[in-house]
């Protein structure tokens, strides 16, 4: 059974581990591999607990059989209206099952629940799936772009936006 609802603070290590697993497959050949290969499932633990604690994220999770397969981070942006969609991952070996969609939907729905009216995200310019995904689901390339620092390289990414 699927179950998409708001994280807590006792899912933080869960999804951490989520944001890891992902990471290392979604970004190989794309991110240099020694970055990949040092993640640690904790990596993102103390930003998820600094975020939730200050209420300054927005953090949901899809289960499967109560097992966290899949987290999404959002956040007000400096525009009004708009909410960031920070971070959308599943589990590698859920990929391909369309569970994606569903949890997109839910995620877009609480968005709308908040009073967003916007969303934007940026994504690795390489990044082929997630852009072929966030496009099925309605994002237009702004053709606005963005660097990001990553270990000591740095990565071109393209920033979507649509209207929710």
């Amino acid at each position: 059974m699927i179950n998409i609802r708001p994280a807590c603070p006792e899912d933080i290590n869960d999804i951490s581990c989520v944001l890891a697993a992902s990471w290392k497959t979604a970004y190989r050949g794309i991110i240099e591999d020694d970055y990949l290969d040092a993640l640690s499932d904790t990596h993102w633990v103390d930003f998820l607990t600094y975020g939730l604690h200050g209420n300054s994220i927005i953090v949901m999770v899809m289960e499967r059989n109560s097992q966290i397969i899949g987290a999404a981070i959002m956040s007000e942006t400096e525009n009004s209206g708009e909410c960031g969609l920070r971070a959308f991952y599943l589990l590698p070996d859920k990929i391909g099952q369309g569970l994606g969609q569903i949890f997109y939907s839910s995620i877009e729905n609480e968005m709308k629940n908040r009073g967003f009216s916007n969303c934007a995200l940026d994504v690795l310019e390489n990044n082929a799936r997630a852009i072929r995904f966030y496009k099925k689901q309605g994002f237009l390339d702004t053709s606005k772009e963005l660097n990001v620092d990553l270990g000591e390289n740095s990565y071109l990414c393209k920033i979507f936006e649509k209207t929710i």
